[in-house]
């Protein structure tokens, strides 16, 4: 119980980080649509042209039952994990582009982080017990890998140095590290196998095949299936069609 109020409390943390949520793009393979694409050979011929993903071949490979399980369980702690990291650095960049669009002071940045804060505490604290510690220690190599910077420089970013002292501090002490940096030939290779998998559309057919079941979805509330600022506008747009009601009355 205390390992998974740890994991949750760090990704917490990381979420409260980010700023708001925003729908990430849904894996599985793209194709172009519309209009054909063809060419006329020299005789007069017309040829159609399309693009074919290309096939991708794994080597066989021949592990224990217990390297199995463990390879399993590895499967499953990245479905958890890798969509609440692309979720997170999508919303750093969204955010980032948003300070920078409007210019916002560090004022207007920070009422608008706390602002989502308590709204994300709200909401998310649920989403997050549901969380282990393997899953946060994961899911923070896998930040790392999507935003090109360490857990540890984004939460100082946001949230200032003391706290991303203590969240290193936590960190160590469960055998973490939000400083070290995500090695895809090194420590983190089997991770960076899994997310090429994913990027070709083909993690969903590998963990039916090793459950025999669809792979969870991440639930995200609705009100956070938008940037957050549009969420925050529509509330304001709200409240002042409320205030001219009022008076109407």
């Amino acid at each position: 119980m205390l390992f998974r109020n740890i994991s949750i409390r760090m990704a917490c943390v990381l979420f409260l980080a980010a700023a708001a949520f925003v729908p990430a793009a849904g894996q599985g393979r793209t194709g172009q649509q519309g209009i054909f694409r063809y060419e006329i050979d020299e005789r007069g011929d017309t040829i159609f042209v399309d693009e074919i993903t290309p096939a991708r071949i794994h080597p066989r490979q021949y592990m224990s039952r217990r390297d199995w399980r463990a390879y399993a369980r590895r499967v499953h702690n990245f479905s958890k994990a890798y969509p609440y990291a692309l979720f997170i650095a999508q919303t750093i960049r969204e955010t980032d582009s948003l300070f920078a669009a409007r210019n916002y002071t560090a004022r207007q940045q920070e009422k608008y982080l706390a602002s989502m804060k308590d709204e994300l505490l709200n909401d998310f604290e649920p989403l997050f017990r549901q969380l282990t510690l393997s899953q946060g220690l994961m899911m923070i190599r896998l930040i790392d890998r999507e935003v090109g910077m360490p857990p540890y420089d984004i939460i100082k970013k946001y949230l200032g140095r003391i706290n991303a002292g203590f969240w290193q501090g936590v960190a160590k002490l469960f055998k973490g590290d939000i400083k070290q940096r995500y090695d895809p030939q090194g420590e983190d290779f089997d991770l960076e196998q899994l997310c090429q998998v994913w990027r070709y559309g083909e993690f969903d057919d590998l963990y039916l095949y090793l459950f025999g079941k669809p792979r969870p979805e991440i639930v995200i509330p609705d009100k956070f299936r938008e940037p957050y600022y549009k969420s925050l506008e529509k509330n304001k747009a709200r409240g002042l069609a409320a205030k001219k009601r009022k008076k109407k009355q």
